[in-house]
């Protein structure tokens, strides 16, 4: 018959032991993971810092290049809360030549007003001849060959709460759509467009100015999805025309995301001078962080608008 043998328990000395050794691995882990916890937090809040730094110069840099006038703001505080900024956006932009100017060289235009002759007709004369349909620009345009048979001229926009001088009008009386590609000659362009009585009254610019817009831009923010979206070619007839009253919702596929994480959105514009307006942006987002907190980060922007028609 074998004899039992006592069991043995854990000695005193090995529960020190083991409690040191338990000590020491908490402590390295703590020590090991606390930069790592800092470091993930820091970039978390570096990301959006830089995700909401770019939506704002990317639209600030936008409305500085829209038509003049063409900035307008609407939003909803309902249960789908949204601030929705609308502009047009610009392709190019010159000088025309107008009556009493130079005849211009090159390839004439059109003899459309059958009262002057086929170089005076490079001239836009605002006769309200109805088969005027072409000018020449002063001095050559930087991207002629960005302008397409899709995009508008605009003359002399001063824009909502001015009839006849507001683009986004339902027939705008001072658009018409480029008809053909912009020739190009020594120093100088031959812009045709559809016909359209421009009247001297109402879209001779002071400064000669012309404008052609490639149509209309949007930027949804969107606090439900918590996005920022940028919408284009939306027209419900003609992707690029503008309308008159300002979309709320886009069906259309030209989307592109510009920020996620948003919970807050504050837009304002108004005109701060003659000719000048200030948009004002504050966008807010939000993230948690590694250890369960929420971190959030909010920017401002304003943004100085040139309005001269």
């Amino acid at each position: 018959m074998r004899p039992i043998r006592p069991e043995r328990g854990v000695t005193l000395i090995e529960l020190v032991i083991a409690m040191v050794l338990v000590g020491i691995i908490v402590a390295a882990i703590a020590f090991f993971l606390s930069p790592i916890r800092q470091s993930t937090d820091l970039a978390l809040r570096a990301e959006l810092t830089d995700i909401a730094d770019n939506t704002l110069q990317r639209i600030g840099r936008e409305v500085k290049l829209a038509l003049p006038n063409s900035v307008r703001l609407t939003s909803d505080s309902g249960v789908a809360p949204f601030h929705i900024l609308e502009l047009l956006a610009l392709r190019e932009a010159g000088r025309y030549r107008a009556e009493a100017g130079s005849i211009a060289g090159g390839v004439a235009c059109d003899a459309d007003d059958p009262s002057l002759g086929v170089a005076d007709n490079d001239q836009l004369s605002f006769d309200l001849v109805p088969g005027e349909r072409c000018f020449k620009t002063i001095g050559l345009l930087a991207n002629a060959g960005s302008v397409t048979t899709t995009d508008y001229l605009v003359l002399n926009n001063y824009g909502p709460g001015f009839p006849g001088q507001d683009a986004y009008e339902a027939g705008a009386a001072n658009r018409a759509r480029i008809d053909t590609a912009v020739g190009v000659e020594a120093n100088r362009n031959r812009i045709r467009f559809e016909q359209t009585p421009f009247a001297r009254a109402l879209h001779d610019s002071p400064a000669k100015r012309f404008h052609i817009i490639s149509g209309p831009v949007s930027f949804r923010c969107d606090t439900v999805t918590s996005t920022i979206t940028r919408y284009w070619n939306y027209g419900p007839v003609v992707p690029t025309e503008p309308v008159a009253a300002q979309p709320k919702t886009f069906t259309t596929p030209n989307a592109a995301l510009l920020a996620e994480h948003v919970v807050g959105c504050e837009f304002e514009y108004a005109n701060v001078g003659p000719q000048l307006g200030l948009l004002t942006m504050r966008i807010t987002l939000r993230r948690a962080l590694f250890g369960g907190a929420n971190e959030t980060v909010s920017l401002f922007h304003a943004v100085h608008v040139s309005n001269t028609p």
